[in-house]
Formats: structure tokens, C-alpha cells, sequence
């Protein structure tokens, strides 16, 4: 779909038969109004010329508060999520992804870590229980546990579905995360079995398979940009559980063959949660770890900031889309990003670099907390986009809010040590 242009000789138009002067700001909105490019859902129709200045701590402060009460909200007495409804109809949808569930598991830790909350902390046990008691099933070799794609069946065994690698690592993440704030909730052996199915995913080089079907086993072409990524950052929340240095080294191998696999590429992928694992795992390498792929990681993480900053929309006051990292205004892609590049600022020392990351932080901060839901049966919420022609304009995904709150959180957290 394509923009359709006004007359330069117009100057008034008219809303629900309402006559409007003509203003910069009034006449872009306008005619994505008209040409059915704007959202218009009642809670998210305010698209609004960015503000320029940082984003003040109430602001995000509060964005924080709606967004982990929305996860909350949307978990049920069961542990389940809402996964996704739809701001116009109401409507939620029937589908399911366990991932995803472990990823808004992932959020709720990461608020309830930086502000202690009873209701945080529950929802979280509740989530992990559900995962436990319906996905997470035997792998394919003793010992192991795999998070299945579907609800395993009353004798614990998968059937006619497949266990992902993204599952493993990021439902590692989460259910590590509920064992600390509950210890009766998850136990040290299901996260290890949990462990040793990532080491048998993993090949010798580092690479993974990413997809393993109950029935006919590896699925070699199969891949996802983001599961090794959190592959490593389960395989190093694991570490963190058991000490163990068998889980280290695999994560290490995983990042390491990441970025070999990149060098020299003037563009990667926006992969952030290898630029996420990636901080976690240097943790670990300044103490000794793994001094010799430090050099290695560092420069793979350098490559992945400046292509995430070659996306970014500026200046496109008009239409809201400033800070955002494509033209529909999706608001997960920015997200996603500004989480990869809040991680990095961890280890990135004052510089060019540096700054220009930062500004890049301050304009999708902006974009996300124009663009989150604020009143209403859905606050908090995130909408998939602000822009119609985007096919998830109207949802709200329980992936939309988790990625949105971690940016925010991390965000906070920088602005703290400033």
C-alpha cells in the first residue's frame, strides 16, 4: 500500500465531519488518517510529534508500571497467558507459543529484580508452573527435558510435534529466574536436564540444531536468527545456578561461532539476544573464564550495534516514526533493538560509538512510550505497530509488551547509574 498526496492548495479538512485548521502536525496525521495508514483504535489513535528531550524518569517509571501490569493481568489463575487480542474487537486469540510465554516469564523476573513485587513474583511461579506441567516433557536422550512446541500428552511423552532450541534456552532463562525467587518452584535437576538437551542440540563448532521433531528427529535446514543467542544466555543462567563449567564453555563455543560466522560482513543481523548473552557471558570472561574469545565477542557486538543503528528512523515527526527501525512503526523491532544496545553500553567505553548509541536509545525510548497503550481495559499494552498498513496494528502480543518492558527496565537502570 502507498501513501496517497494531498493537493498543496488544501487547507482545511475535516474528521467525523468536524472541520480542523490546517497544521503541520494535524495535516500528516490527517492524511494517514484518510489513507488508512493510521491505527484508530480508541486507546492507541495518539500518534504525536516526538519529543526530542530525554525521556524524564516519571515517564518511564510509569510506562514500566502499565506494561508489567498488563503481564500480570493477562496471566490466569493457571499460569496461561492471554496471548494475543485484538484492540478493536476485543477478540483473543486461540493460538499458543510457549517461547513467547517464557520470554514475558523472562520480563516479569527482570521487573520483580528491580522492583520487588509480591504480584510479580506470583504471576512468575504461576507461568512456571504451566510450562512445567504442559510443555517441558523427556528429551530424546535420558536425562533430558525439552520445552515441546505442543502440550505433551498425560503420559508425559511428545507426540506428533517438535522441541525447539529456543525453547530450551529461553525457558531455561525463565524457569532459572523463577528458582530464584521460589526454590520449591523448579528444581536444579529439571533445569540441568534442561541443560543437557541444549549440549545435544549443540555441535561440535558451536552451531546448533534448532529444531528436533519427535518423530523424525533433526530438522537441519530449519533455523531462527535468535535462538542461539538464547541458547547462550540460558546455558549461562544455568552456570549461574549450578556453577558448572560445562554450561560456560558451551556458551562461549555458541557466541564464539556466531561471530566468526560474521566476520568481515559489513551488515549482520540485529541479533540481540547474542548481544545480551553476550554481556552476561563477559561477566564471567573478565573473572578468567574465557579470556581468549573476549577480543572475539566484543567485536561481533560492535558489528551488531552499528548495523542496528544504520535501521533507525530520525526526524519523522509527521507520521510518529521517529526513533522507530522500520516504516510501519513496528514497535517489537524496536524494541528488540534497544535492548540489544542497552546491553552493549555495558562494556563500550566513552566514545563515538558510545554517544551515537545512546541517542539512538533516547529516540526509541520515545517511540515506545508514544506508542504504549495508556487507559483503558488494555493498558500497558503494546500494539504491534502505529501504523495501519502493518497487518498488527491492532494486537497486543504478549511478545509486543515483554520485549517493550525489558528495553524500558534496562533503560531505567541506565539512566540510574548516570
Amino acid at each position: 500500500m502507498t501513501r496517497s498526496s494531498r493537493k498543496s492548495g488544501e487547507g482545511r479538512f475535516s474528521l467525523c465531519g468536524a472541520p480542523c485548521s490546517f497544521t503541520l502536525v494535524l495535516c500528516s496525521l490527517l492524511t494517514l488518517s484518510t489513507s488508512g495508514l493510521l491505527a484508530q483504535s480508541s486507546e492507541h489513535e495518539r500518534i504525536e510529534p516526538p519529543n526530542t528531550a530525554t525521556p524524564s524518569r516519571a515517564q518511564v517509571d510509569r510506562a514500566i508500571a502499565l506494561a508489567a501490569g498488563y503481564l500480570e493481568r493477562a496471566c490466569g489463575p493457571d499460569g496461561k497467558f492471554v496471548y494475543e487480542v485484538d484492540t478493536f474487537s476485543g477478540r483473543k486469540s486461540n493460538l499458543y507459543d510457549i517461547i513467547r510465554h517464557a520470554g514475558a516469564m523472562y520480563a516479569l523476573a527482570m521487573f520483580n529484580q528491580q522492583h520487588p513485587d509480591r504480584q510479580a513474583a506470583d504471576t512468575l511461579v504461576r507461568a512456571a508452573r504451566f510450562m512445567l506441567r504442559n510443555y517441558v516433557g523427556p528429551g530424546v536422550r535420558p536425562g533430558q527435558l525439552a520445552v515441546w512446541s505442543k502440550p505433551v500428552s498425560s503420559n508425559r511423552q511428545p507426540t506428533n510435534q517438535y522441541a525447539e532450541l529456543g525453547g530450551a534456552g529461553l525457558g531455561l532463562v525463565a524457569l532459572a529466574a523463577t528458582r530464584q525467587i521460589d526454590p520449591k518452584s523448579v528444581s536444579l535437576d529439571q533445569l540441568q536436564a534442561l541443560g543437557r538437551f541444549l549440549l545435544f542440540l549443540q555441535r561440535e563448532d558451536g552451531s546448533f540444531v534448532h529444531k528436533y521433531d519427535a518423530k523424525s528427529g533433526s530438522a537441519p535446514n530449519w533455523h531462527s536468527l535468535y535462538y542461539p543467542g538464547e541458547a547462550a544466555l540460558g546455558l549461562v543462567a544455568l552456570y549461574e545456578a549450578d556453577g558448572s563449567s560445562q554450561w560456560l564453555d558451551a556458551a562461549t563455543k555458541t557466541l564464539v561461532y556466531l561471530a566468526k560466522s560474521r566476520v568481515g560482513l559489513s551488515t549482520v543481523p540485529s541479533d540481540h539476544w547474542a548481544l545480551i548473552a553476550t554481556v552476561k557471558l563477559l561477566h564471567y570472561c573478565d573473572a578468567g573464564a574465557c579470556p581468549s574469545a573476549r577480543d572475539e565477542l566484543i567485536q561481533h557486538a560492535l558489528q551488531v550495534c552499528n548495523s542496528i543503528l544504520h535501521e533507525q528512523f530520525r526526524g519523522s515527526a509527521a507520521v510518529g516514526l521517529d526513533g522507530a527501525f522500520d516504516p510501519d512503526g513496528r514497535t517489537t523491532p524496536a524494541a528488540t533493538r534497544l535492548e540489544g544496545l542497552l546491553s552493549a553500553l555495558e562494556f563500550l567505553p566513552k566514545g563515538d560509538l558510545r554517544e551515537r548509541i545512546v541517542t539512538a536509545i533516547e529516540h526509541g525510548i520515545g517511540f515506545l512510550l508514544r506508542t504504549q497503550i495508556v487507559s483503558g481495559p488494555n493498558s500497558g499494552g503494546m500494539p504491534g505497530a502505529i501504523l495501519l498498513r502493518a497487518g498488527n496494528a491492532s494486537e497486543i502480543r504478549i511478545d509486543y509488551v515483554q520485549h517493550s518492558l525489558c528495553a524500558l527496565l534496562r533503560y531505567r537502570l541506565l539512566s540510574l547509574q548516570r
